[in-house]
C-alpha cells in the first residue's frame, strides 16, 4: 500500500467529535462567522424596524396613516423591541426550534399592537367598535407594550441561559 492509500484511507475515516475537535475552525472562520452573524441581526433588527413603523406610521410614509396622534411611550418601545430583537439573533447560540423563536415573534407582534393607531386596528374594531377601541383598547396599549418588551427581554435571557449552558458542556 502506497504513501497516498494510507493518507486517503485515513482520511475517509469518520472524524471524532468533542474534545481536541476545535482545531478545525480558526479564529479567521470564527471571526467571518460572528461577522456574518452580526449582519444578519442588523438586518432583522431593520426589518422589525419597518415592520412596526411603516403600518403604525411611526416611520412617515405615504401608504399609511394615521387617525390618533403618536403617543410618547411608543418611540421607546419600539426602540427597545428593535434592540432585543437584535441582541436574539446576535447571540452566538445553536439552531433553535421554531417553538423557542415564537417566543421572539410573539413579542413582536404584542408591540405591534401596541404601538397601533387603536382606531386604525381591524380587528379591534371590529370586535370593541370605534368607542371601544377608544375607551378600552388604547388605555390597555401601554400595558401591553410593557409586557411585550418583558417578553422579549426574557426571551433574550433564556436563549443566552441556553447558549452558555451548551458552551458549558
Amino acid at each position: 500500500m502506497s504513501d497516498t492509500d494510507r493518507t486517503l484511507a485515513v482520511l475517509a475515516q469518520p472524524q471524532p467529535g468533542g474534545l481536541g475537535t476545535e482545531y478545525i475552525s480558526s479564529g479567521v472562520t470564527r471571526k467571518t462567522t460572528r461577522r456574518k452573524k452580526l449582519l444578519i441581526a442588523c438586518a432583522w433588527a431593520v426589518g422589525v424596524l419597518l415592520f412596526l413603523g411603516l403600518p403604525t406610521d411611526l416611520i412617515p410614509n405615504p401608504i399609511f396613516g394615521r387617525e390618533v396622534p403618536i403617543r410618547w411611550w411608543e418611540y421607546p418601545v419600539v426602540a427597545a423591541t428593535v434592540a432585543l430583537t437584535f441582541a436574539w439573533f446576535a447571540v452566538q447560540a445553536p439552531p433553535m426550534e421554531f417553538q423557542k423563536n415564537g417566543r421572539l415573534l410573539g413579542g413582536v407582534t404584542l408591540a405591534l399592537f401596541a404601538v397601533a393607531c387603536p382606531v386604525c386596528n381591524k380587528i379591534v374594531l371590529l370586535f370593541l367598535g370605534t368607542a371601544g377601541a377608544m375607551g378600552i383598547w388604547a388605555p390597555l396599549q401601554p400595558y401591553i407594550a410593557v409586557f411585550s418588551v418583558v417578553a422579549l427581554a426574557l426571551a433574550l435571557w433564556l436563549r443566552i441561559r441556553t447558549a452558555r449552558k451548551i458552551r458549558e458542556d
